[in-house]
């Protein structure tokens, strides 16, 4: 058999030249760049303008293939990401995804309309001086669409002010928080108790520079990272640049001022309990000092409590979720518990059962065990806020340093540690996972540590 008179030549590298119909000219490959769902082979075209540029892409786009590294090209946007990953939570609290919403709103402000795969460190860091700077007082946090943008819009078309009667009953939602909010923010001014107007020149305003605070910041990281690190673990992202960008620390406070109190001491928790003492709500507040969570003291029902063994049930919470309270679940599996009271709880859970029933009588309302124990005089569920707000006042009233209504739990955990209780019987009273209870909430006084120092050579 004869050698054949030309050999056909191989091209030295995939590349085809395509000419349009209009003229135009461009260069195409293929290539196979992994496997597709079902195991075969993912084969996909590419085309470029100039043979130049096809010829650099092949070597890239091949040798990444190979190393397991390439990939693919997405249109998704930084606002199409969050939506996905947030659909995606599943078998989650409802409050906890509303903190994720919460979290990823400066994310979609400020970067929403960006590619996710054109998302770099710098982006990130851009993100973290525009929250502490800026975003507070940005155009941005207020949305016409959210509640406090439409309190903002309706106090502003009452110069002469609007009732928050008068809002609650046009607006949905927690409108009492939305104005608490919106005071803070400088946002609408108090006439008089109860009335509202828009803001004065003298008042803080929009205008002014005003960010978020550092612990925020870290929160909408975390969150904006989870997000970034799922498209990392789908392929469609080389790394989570998220995570390359630095946390902000809090400010070192002094620590003599009142800021920088976690918990209190025992002689300042006996004296709040005993300046509540007449309060009506006196068994919630006690409950509250033997640390049970705000949502567990307010979804309690009377269904949960019998007072007979003197035992209590934490199998429900209330928690505030854009404004609204939403009974749920407890926070974990671990927070649900039976408790045996000590008798001053009982004494005062059974005090305020039968002034209940008799408000209840009162106002021809029938009464049934499964009522929340929180409520107020007619009835109504005690709202999260005014729980937090009222402690708050009652604090101020009996001349304590200020912590927040979770320093209670924290100084119910530490003062059980104090006493030489055993770490997994105070993380089994309080819900939690022992290991909580030493890193987060336990907290070392000025006496114990001066103690523990006087006590290191005799």
């Amino acid at each position: 058999m004869s050698e054949p008179t030309a050999k056909r030549t191989r091209r030295a590298e995939p590349i085809s030249r395509r000419v349009a119909t209009n003229g135009t000219v461009s260069y195409e490959f293929r290539a196979d760049v992994g496997t597709k769902p079902d195991g075969s082979r993912d084969r996909r075209r590419f085309t470029y303008r100039t043979l130049a540029e096809a010829r650099k892409e092949l070597r890239r786009i091949t040798s990444e293939a190979a190393a397991g590294t390439y990939h693919r090209p997405t249109s998704i946007t930084v606002d199409e990401a969050c939506d996905a990953w947030l659909a995606g939570r599943r078998g989650i609290r409802e409050v906890t995804l509303y903190g994720y919403r919460m979290d990823l709103l400066p994310v979609r402000r400020h970067l929403g309309g960006r590619k996710l795969q054109q998302l770099t460190k710098a982006d990130g860091d851009a993100l973290v001086e525009w929250m502490l700077t800026k975003a507070r007082t940005s155009p941005k946090h207020y949305r016409a669409d959210s509640l406090a943008g439409r309190v903002v819009a309706m106090v502003a078309e009452h110069l002469e002010g609007i009732t928050s009667a008068e809002l609650t009953a046009a607006l949905p939602g927690d409108v009492h928080s939305a104005l608490s909010a919106l005071l803070a923010a400088g946002r609408v001014t108090r006439l008089r108790r109860g009335v509202y107007a828009p803001a004065t020149p003298s008042t803080p305003t929009a205008d002014e520079t005003r960010g978020l605070s550092p612990q925020t910041v870290r929160s909408t990281l975390t969150t904006f990272g989870a997000v970034v690190q799922s498209y990392v673990d789908q392929g469609v992202l080389p790394r989570n640049v998220i995570a390359l960008v630095e946390r902000p620390k809090d400010a070192d406070p002094d620590h003599t001022t009142e800021a920088a109190a976690k918990s209190w001491t025992l002689a300042e928790a006996e004296q709040f309990r005993e300046s509540v003492r007449d309060h009506r709500l006196y068994a919630c507040w006690l409950l509250s000092c033997y640390g049970l969570r705000r949502s567990e003291v307010l979804g309690l029902r009377w269904s949960a409590v019998d007072l007979d063994s003197g035992v209590l049930s934490v199998r429900r919470g209330r928690v505030s979720v854009g404004g609204e309270s939403v009974e749920g679940a407890p926070k974990s599996k671990r927070s649900r518990r039976d408790l045996p009271l000590p008798k001053d709880v009982t004494t005062a859970l059974r005090a305020l059962r039968q002034r209940e029933r008799s408000e209840a009588l009162a106002l021809g309302v029938g009464w049934s065990d499964d009522r929340l124990v929180a409520v107020r005089e007619d009835g109504e569920p005690v709202r999260p806020e005014f729980y937090s707000d009222e402690f708050q006042r009652l604090r101020s009233r009996a001349g304590l340093r200020r912590i927040r209504l979770h320093g209670l739990r924290n100084t119910s955990v530490s003062l059980m540690l104090d006493q030489g209780i055993p770490v997994h019987i105070v993380a089994a009273w309080h819900g939690h996972d022992p290991a909580v209870a030493l890193k987060i909430y336990s907290d070392a006084k000025a006496d114990e540590l001066r103690a523990a120092g006087a006590s290191l050579f005799g």
